[in-house]
């Protein structure tokens, strides 16, 4: 069974990556990278696809409204060090959304056509692979013909949020619309939402017929449930992942201090 992290804005910073290498995960996703600030070299963005050093399949995942930017992040040779590069075509957050990213894409299949071709060309130059990461639709469920197109532009796999966009994250995840997209194409694909644990895991995997699931806000805080070990660690083992948090976190203090709440509330179900 494949078990992925999820790509989550503002939790899977360069830190967390590595603790959840530390607790068994065998590949690891950035949060959602702009690439029109990466095209343009900001140095707050470059320095949040800083890799981590272990042996491990690393994916980074790209938004934007502009195809040249794609293109220019790819070629560019910061993302080198990344074997897989995934295009969000699901993000719900309404400021994602006005500004034509995410899962506005699912309503404009020219516009998505354009850039995974795009993208598709730039990552055969850089020997890449190329997912794309979506919804069921914006507000109407459109991921059988969505996933088609996608896999026409040559992707290598599918992840799937069985939720429509305005869903945002309400209401139960559709695993049947997901089983739906895995009998459509031929790629591999991903089944994402209300994955917490090894049951969860192990009934998604049976309604949907799936080739991995995605583990998302479940992990908040509890990086172990990347094995799907529903145990909880003792006290000693969440703190000694708290401290690796602490001593690899390069980002913003604000983030860090989220992360520790995140433990905290597990940890105080240890004593």
């Amino acid at each position: 069974m494949q078990i992925l992290p999820a790509p989550l804005a503002g939790w899977t910073d360069y830190a967390f990556r590595r603790v959840l290498v530390a607790c068994g995960a065998q590949e690891v996703w950035t949060e959602m990278i702009a690439a029109t600030a990466l095209a343009r070299g900001n140095a707050k963005t470059v320095k949040m696809i800083t890799t981590i050093p272990e042996p491990v399949y690393q994916v980074v995942q790209l938004f934007g409204n502009n195809v040249a930017d794609f293109v220019t992040a790819i070629k560019s040779g910061v993302l080198k060090d990344y074997a897989e590069i995934n295009v969000n075509l699901g993000c719900p957050a309404h400021k994602i959304v006005k500004n034509h990213s995410g899962s506005w894409y699912m309503t404009d299949f020219k516009r998505t056509r354009e850039l995974l071709t795009a993208c598709r060309e730039a990552t055969r130059a850089t020997g890449q692979k190329l997912s794309v990461k979506c919804r069921l639709g914006w507000d109407t469920d459109v991921a059988v013909p969505f996933a088609q197109l996608c896999a026409n532009c040559g992707v290598d796999r599918i992840i799937v949020h069985g939720r429509l966009g305005v869903d945002g994250y309400r209401g139960v995840a559709d695993w049947h619309a997901i089983a739906r997209v895995k009998a459509a194409v031929s790629v591999p694909v991903i089944a994402n939402g209300d994955v917490r644990d090894r049951a969860s895991a192990e009934h998604c995997l049976a309604v949907t017929g799936a080739d991995g699931v995605m583990l998302g806000r479940a992990l908040c805080g509890a990086p172990w449930r990347i094995r799907l070990d529903d145990c909880l660690p003792p006290a000693d083992e969440i703190n000694r992942l708290m401290d690796l948090q602490a001593q690899w976190h390069n980002g913003n203090p604000s983030d860090l201090i989220k992360h520790n709440l995140a433990y905290a509330k597990h940890l105080k179900h240890c004593q």
